[in-house]
C-alpha cells in the first residue's frame, strides 16, 4: 500500500516544555507544512476542475474518473482530474486550463487527465495511451508543479514549452518541440530536446536520436502503424504484455520495500515512545531520527509507486484498444493476430481491476494520513501559539 504521511509518527515527536532551539525549530517546520498542505492539497482532489473545453468538432466523448459512461464533449464543458477524453475520426477536442495552459486533440485519440498522482508530490500528468496532442505549457505550470506526458514507450518531461507528440497503435512515438524544452526518457535512454528538434522511438527502438529541424509526416506515421498493428497484432500485442507483467512485478516489489520500511518505522516509534517514558532523551532522540531517515525513502518509494502506476495505466489503456479492434465487426476482419489479443484479454482486464483496487487503496490510505496529519499539526500549531510564554516560532528563530 501506498503511505502518505503517519499521524502517529509525528504525534510521538511532540516536545514538551523548555524553549530549545530545537523545539523553536519544530514549530516552525509544523507552520510551514501545514501552510505547504492547505496549499497543495486541492491537486489530490479528484473533484477539482482543472480546465475546461474551449473548442471542439466531431465526435468527442468524455469520460469522468470512476465511471464507465461516455459523454458527448460540449463547448465550455468543465474538465476534471481522471477525466478521459476520446476522439474519433475526423475530430478534434482544445482544453483551456486554469494556468491558460492548452491542450489540443487530434483524431483517434485517447488520454487520461491526472490519473495516479502521489499525494506527496505535485505534477500534472497526461496519459496518452494512443493518437496525438499538441501542447502549450505556461512556465508557471511548471515551476509550481511539473508537467509530464506518458506514453506507452517513453515519458516526457516538460520544461515551459510547445510541442507535439504522438503515439500510435504500435507503438511508434513521435516528439517534435516547437520552442523550450522537453526531455525524452525512455527508460533505456535520456535526452533533451529544443527548439524544432524531434525524435522518433518505437516499442524495439527506444535509443533517441535527436534529430534537428524535424518535421515528421504525422498523418503517414499514423497509416503505417495501422498497418503494422494489423499486419501481426501478436507481435505488438506481446509487447505491451510483456511490459505490463514485468511492471506489475516492480511495482509490486515497490510496494513490498514500502510495507517493510513502514513497520521497520514503527519500530523506531516505539522505541522513540518508550525511551520518552522512561525519561531516556538520547533514546528517543535517536530512535526518532532513524524513524524520520525511513519516512523520507517511504515518501520517495510513495513517488515511484505513482509513477510506475502511471506507466501501467498507458500499457493497459493501449491493450484495451488492442482488444477493441480485435472485436470490431468490420476492422477484426483485416486484423491478423488478434487471437492473441482475445486470449490475454480477459487476463489483462482481471490484472488491471487488481491494479486499480490496489492504487485505489493506497491513495486511500494516503489522504487519510495527510488528514491526520494536517489536523495534527494544525492542533501543535494552535497550542504552541496559546502559550503566551513563547512568542511566534519564526521571530524566535531570527533572534537566535
Amino acid at each position: 500500500m501506498i503511505h502518505g504521511g503517519n499521524a502517529k509518527f509525528l504525534r510521538m515527536g511532540e516536545q514538551r516544555g523548555g524553549g530549545s532551539v530545537k523545539n523553536k525549530l519544530f514549530c516552525a517546520c509544523l507552520v510551514s507544512t501545514v501552510l505547504f498542505l492547505a496549499l497543495s492539497r486541492p491537486c489530490f482532489a479528484k473533484e477539482n476542475q482543472i480546465g475546461h473545453i474551449s473548442s471542439c468538432t466531431g465526435d468527442v466523448k468524455v469520460r469522468r474518473a470512476k465511471k464507465t459512461v461516455w459523454t458527448p464533449a460540449e463547448l465550455s464543458m468543465p474538465v476534471y482530474f481522471g477525466d478521459h477524453i476520446r476522439t474519433w475520426e475526423n475530430s478534434r477536442v482544445t482544453i483551456t486550463l486554469v494556468d491558460r495552459s492548452s491542450l489540443e486533440i487530434h483524431s483517434n485519440t485517447h488520454i487520461a487527465l491526472n490519473t495516479i498522482v502521489s499525494p506527496v508530490e505535485k505534477r500534472n500528468s497526461v496519459l496518452l495511451f494512443f493518437g496525438r496532442i499538441w501542447n502549450k505549457v505556461r512556465k508557471t505550470i511548471v515551476q509550481m508543479k511539473g508537467y509530464e506526458v506518458q506514453t506507452p514507450t517513453a515519458v516526457l518531461g516538460v520544461r515551459g514549452t510547445e510541442f507535439e507528440i504522438a503515439s500510435y497503435e504500435d507503438g511508434t512515438m513521435i516528439v517534435r518541440v516547437d520552442s523550450g524544452e522537453v526531455t525524452v526518457d525512455s527508460e533505456t535512454d535520456r535526452r533533451t530536446l529544443c527548439s524544432s528538434q524531434g525524435t522518433q522511438l518505437s516499442f524495439d527502438a527506444k535509443k533517441i536520436v535527436v534529430q534537428s529541424d524535424y518535421r515528421p509526416e504525422w498523418e503517414r506515421a499514423e497509416k503505417d502503424a495501422r498497418k503494422n498493428l494489423f499486419a501481426d497484432g501478436k507481435k505488438y500485442g506481446g509487447f505491451v504484455y510483456t511490459e505490463i507483467h514485468k511492471r506489475i512485478d516492480h511495482l509490486k516489489s515497490l510496494v513490498d520495500k514500502v510495507n517493510t520500511l513502514t513497520a521497520e518505522k514503527e519500530r523506531y516509534v516505539s522505541k522513540a515512545k518508550e525511551a520518552r517514558q522512561r525519561g531516556d532523551e538520547i533514546g528517543y532522540e535517536s530512535a526518532m531520527s532513524e524513524a524520520k531517515k525511513i519516512n523520507k525513502e517511504v515518501m520517495e518509494l510513495n513517488k515511484k509507486i505513482a509513477f510506475y502506476g502511471r506507466r501501467l495505466e498507458c500499457d493497459f489503456g493501449l491493450f484495451s484498444h488492442y482488444g477493441y479492434l480485435a472485436k470490431h465487426p468490420e476492422l477484426s476482419k483485416k486484423f491478423r493476430g488478434k487471437e492473441f489479443i482475445l486470449e490475454q484479454l480477459d487476463n489483462i482486464e482481471m490484472i488491471h481491476a487488481e491494479f486499480n483496487a490496489m492504487i485505489e487503496e493506497g491513495m486511500k490510505l494516503s489522504m487519510e494520513d495527510m488528514e491526520d496529519l494536517m489536523d495534527e499539526m494544525k492542533g501543535k500549531v494552535e497550542e504552541f501559539r496559546g502559550n503566551r510564554e513563547k512568542k511566534d516560532p519564526f521571530e524566535e528563530l531570527n533572534k537566535d
